[in-house]
């Protein structure tokens, strides 16, 4: 006894003497709650201890010399957050941090230790350990015992072990995870993934570098994902699965719906080595149902329930179509009175078909019953050092409903994301297009000279196809029920290995998940059709305006993209005044830090107007062209919806670190003029011009009826006048686009002039939309003219749940103010209030116009009175 307290004391002194909090006291709650272990991880490099797991996690283990550690989370960012490197996102100082290939495996081999107390264990119950994600390799031990039999494997699976034999409430328990990298971490040759090798693992395929990204040196090896504690009793509950049936077709305005259908299944096992019986409970739309179950010693079931029919259900739709409301569902399995586990879900009751457009040759999807054009992005990942969070997904996930997309598709090269994102996605209405763990460039699509193996081997990848199966059959199971999941995708622009693809596709999905398509690839042909020769996909770079209006591209293009650059605040988090000064000009010397982060270029279409002198001119010119294009970009594809296209996803409108290319939002998650020109293309309901027909059209994407509108179109010269208008009515059909007129030639300027469409409703605004145009192609320098105006500003703020929402007044006098980009500081300290979500920005104001703008944000400790609105 006096040596336990002895060794108490000398762990207790170790301990504090990091600068860490006590360990945690853990409770234990009732079954199907989980307990959280993410905070007070400690980790240290294994090469610098000489025992192993079973004396670390004893009684004896003594935490001097090791750091605070990051769980979930990496080894570089634990690294990090001990301030032993240097932000890796600014300037060049990622070359500062030793790469894996260079210092080999060991070097990012970490031990992660997490001491905790327990107040009690629930008499009965079983005690659980759950792994989320784990990266690459890991083998765990508690209180002086290995849990794992067998060594981890595989960043995307996760794994429970029952400890209830080893865990302890009468002294300290000690958790210790010994994590290994990826067996071969790759040579970050500046090739898309390095030279392929990351591909012979499980796991993501991008840190090695890509076009759009630097490597990440360690290769985001760590304990990644949550870990967690659970309970049970003799009987788990697992993997539901809910289907819903919404028969016919549908209109979201329906005062009232005609019955739907649910479906469910449910995993039950019996850990232990007698038979068991109980009663299984399903809760759900305030309807019960109870079925009584007998299980034999160790036996694992599926349970078919009882079907439900929902009368009148509330229906979910994608954005801008209609809402997205969830239900709760509750599955426990109860014995003698008691609560043996229990699992809770949210699902949305929808129904999803598919067919390929025989006329188009693209894939069409339908939402209870409607045909839906789908507009979408690439989305990489949320950080690419994976420090992810449900807060910043939500964010993330808004910012591209704000846009008016539809779908997100979750590139292949990265993660199948976490819980968070698809329940973000689930209050959101964006549908999901899912990729699995391949790419094109990794996995042998062409020869490429970068890559290490043959295009043959490449085939092969990855080596273990078993864990590769096992991996997908468990992530399937953790998040099929959301019901923003469209589609399965294999891999990005390539099958993966043949016998992984048919088992996909014959096996694992139709036993899985069976009510959800699946192609092989995003260029399937099942998907799109190619009649172009090229890889399916693309282009990536500046295009002229009328290019997006002319040229046909794939009916259902996967990915397709343009320029994109943050506003000078963000440049200014990751570059000096110097480098910041080396802005790339056709002719001007490429600077390496812009190099290094990977600037796309813009050609000479920031110098058609004017001369730029300093790094806040280039950011000015560089929204005005970012706001056109995507807006051209949107409205080019739309003007084709359904004889061409039926989709097209952006890429990319997201980075996961400080790059220079697609992003309508950069790392910091502040906004671009690139999302407002994306927001403002794919409006449900939206007059445009066409530049190559010189047509007012207008496009109805929803699946209803808008009736009677009126689009009035004028032209205004630099001083606001208007010398030109025209007014049409229109009947705005459901799912259409339709030509209203056509504009007349201009003779009344010389250089720029604005063309504004404004739509109405019973006399009332709907929306405008705003061109800046020019008689002298490719050039708008006489833009100089424009006087620049500040609108007038009038905001009121309110506080709610730890959020603030505002009212931004914005109005104009007798000329026009220009493209005001809203921006909001904290005063106190000069910086800015991030995240923001603002209904519109970018605004251009006509003479007499104003416009009213709702921003939300969190409260973040800022003063109303401290909220300062800058331009």
């Amino acid at each position: 006894m006096k040596r336990l307290s002895l060794l108490l004391v000398v762990f207790w002194s170790a301990f504090m003497a990091l600068g860490a909090q006590e360990p945690e006291v853990l409770q234990l709650e009732i079954p199907g709650k989980k307990v959280v272990l993410n905070q007070g991880w400690l980790a240290r490099k294994a090469s610098d201890i000489l025992v192993d797991g079973n004396m670390i996690s004893s009684k004896a283990w003594n935490p001097s010399g090791w750091m605070k550690a990051r769980v979930p989370g990496t080894v570089l960012t634990t690294l990090l957050e001990n301030g032993l490197y240097p932000e890796p996102e600014k300037s060049m100082n990622n070359n500062l941090i030793p790469d894996m290939f260079e210092v080999g495996r060991d070097f990012y081999t970490y031990w992660f230790a997490k001491p905790f107390q327990m107040k009690s264990i629930p008499a009965g119950k079983q005690v659980w350990l759950n792994f989320r994600g784990i990266n690459y390799m890991a083998d765990i031990y508690l209180n002086g015992k290995r849990v794992n039999t067998v060594t981890h494997e595989g960043m995307f699976l996760r794994k429970s072990f029952n400890v209830t034999h080893l865990l302890r409430t009468d002294s300290l328990n000690v958790l210790a995870v010994i994590v290994y990298p990826p067996l071969y971490p790759g040579n970050p040759n500046g090739g898309q993934g390095g030279d392929g090798m990351i591909a012979r693992n499980n796991t993501m395929q991008y840190t090695p570098g890509w076009d759009w990204i630097q490597p990440v040196r360690d290769r985001n090896t760590g304990i990644w994902d949550e870990v967690s504690l659970t309970t049970t009793g003799t009987v788990k509950v697992a993997s539901p699965y809910v289907v819903t049936k919404v028969p016919g077709v549908r209109k979201p305005s329906a005062s009232r719906q005609a019955d739907a259908t649910v479906k469910t299944t449910v995993e039950l096992e019996n850990v232990q080595n007698a038979p068991q019986e109980g009663m299984l409970v399903l809760e759900t739309a305030g309807l019960t149902l109870k079925q009584k179950i007998t299980l034999g010693a160790k036996e694992k079931r599926t349970v078919s329930l009882k079907d439900i029919v929902l009368k009148n259900p509330a229906l979910w739709w994608p954005n801008g179509i209609g809402e997205h409301p969830l239900y709760a569902m509750s599955i426990r399995f109860e014995q003698n009175g008691q609560v043996s586990d229990e699992t809770t879900l949210n699902y949305g009751v929808r129904e999803i078909t598919s067919e390929k457009d025989p006329l188009t040759g693209g894939r069409l999807f339908y939402v209870n019953g409607q045909k839906i054009y789908m507009t979408g992005g690439n989305y990489i990942n949320s950080d690419w050092l994976l420090r992810l969070s449900p807060e910043r997904y939500k964010d993330e996930i808004r910012f591209h409903a704000e846009m008016n997309l539809r779908m997100i598709r979750v590139w292949g090269g990265a993660l199948l994301e976490r819980p968070d994102f698809y329940k973000a996605c689930d209050e959101e209405g964006m549908l999901v297009f899912q990729d699995l763990w391949g790419s094109g460039d990794c996995n042998g699509a062409w020869e490429d000279a970068m890559k290490r193996e043959s295009r043959q081997r490449r085939w092969e990848y990855p080596d273990n196809h078993d864990l590769f199966l096992a991996s997908v059959e468990d992530q399937v199971k953790m998040v099929r029920n959301h019901p923003s999941l469209c589609f399965w995708c294999g891999a990005n622009e390539w099958p993966l290995a043949k016998d992984i693809d048919e088992a996909l596709e014959k096996d694992l999905m139709p036993r899985l998940d069976p009510e959800r398509l699946f192609v092989h690839c995003s260029t399937d042909t099942l998907f799109t059709r190619n009649l172009l020769g090229d890889n399916g996909d693309g282009p990536y770079g500046i295009q002229e305006n009328d290019w997006f209006f002319s040229f046909r591209s794939h009916p259902f293009n996967p990915e397709s993209g343009s320029v994109g650059s943050p506003e000078v605040e963000s440049f200014r988090e990751f570059m000096t005044e110097r480098e910041l000064k080396e802005f790339p000009l056709p002719g001007k010397k490429r600077s390496t830090v812009w190099t290094y982060h990977k600037d796309l270029g813009y050609g000479d279409h920031l110098l058609r107007y004017g001369d730029i002198p300093d790094i806040e001119t280039y950011c000015y010119y560089a929204q005005l062209v970012n706001y056109d294009q995507y807006r051209s970009f949107m409205e080019g594809w739309a003007s084709h919806m359904w004889d061409w296209y039926t989709g097209i996803i952006i890429w990319k409108t997201q980075n996961p670190w400080t790059a220079l290319r697609g992003q309508m939002y950069d790392w910091y998650l502040d906004v671009n003029a690139t999302l407002y020109g994306t927001r403002k293309g794919c409006e449900p309901l939206h007059p445009f011009y066409n530049v190559v027909t010189r047509d007012v059209q207008l496009l109805n994407s929803t699946v209803e009826d808008a009736g009677e509108v009126q689009v009035k179109a004028q032209y205004y010269n630099l001083e606001g006048k208007v010398w030109w208008e025209q007014v049409a009515q229109a009947d705005a059909k459901a799912n259409s686009v339709q030509t209203l007129f056509r504009l007349p030639d201009v003779d009344q300027v010389k250089g720029v002039y604005f063309l504004k469409l404004t739509l109405l409703k019973d006399g009332k605004e709907v929306t405008d939309n705003i061109y800046w145009l020019t008689t002298t192609p490719r050039d708008y320098t006489t833009f100089q003219q424009l006087p620049r105006v500040k609108p007038q500003v009038q905001a009121s703020w309110t506080k709610k749940d730890g959020r603030y929402t505002g009212q931004i007044t914005l109005k104009t006098g007798q000329q026009i103010s220009f493209f005001n980009r809203i921006k909001l500081f904290d005063k106190k300290t000069g910086k800015r209030i991030l995240p923001v979500h603002y209904s519109d920005n970018y605004i251009t104001l006509m003479p007499g116009d104003s416009r009213v703008v709702t921003v939300d944000f969190p409260e973040q400790g800022i003063a109303a009175s401290d909220i300062e609105i800058r331009f």
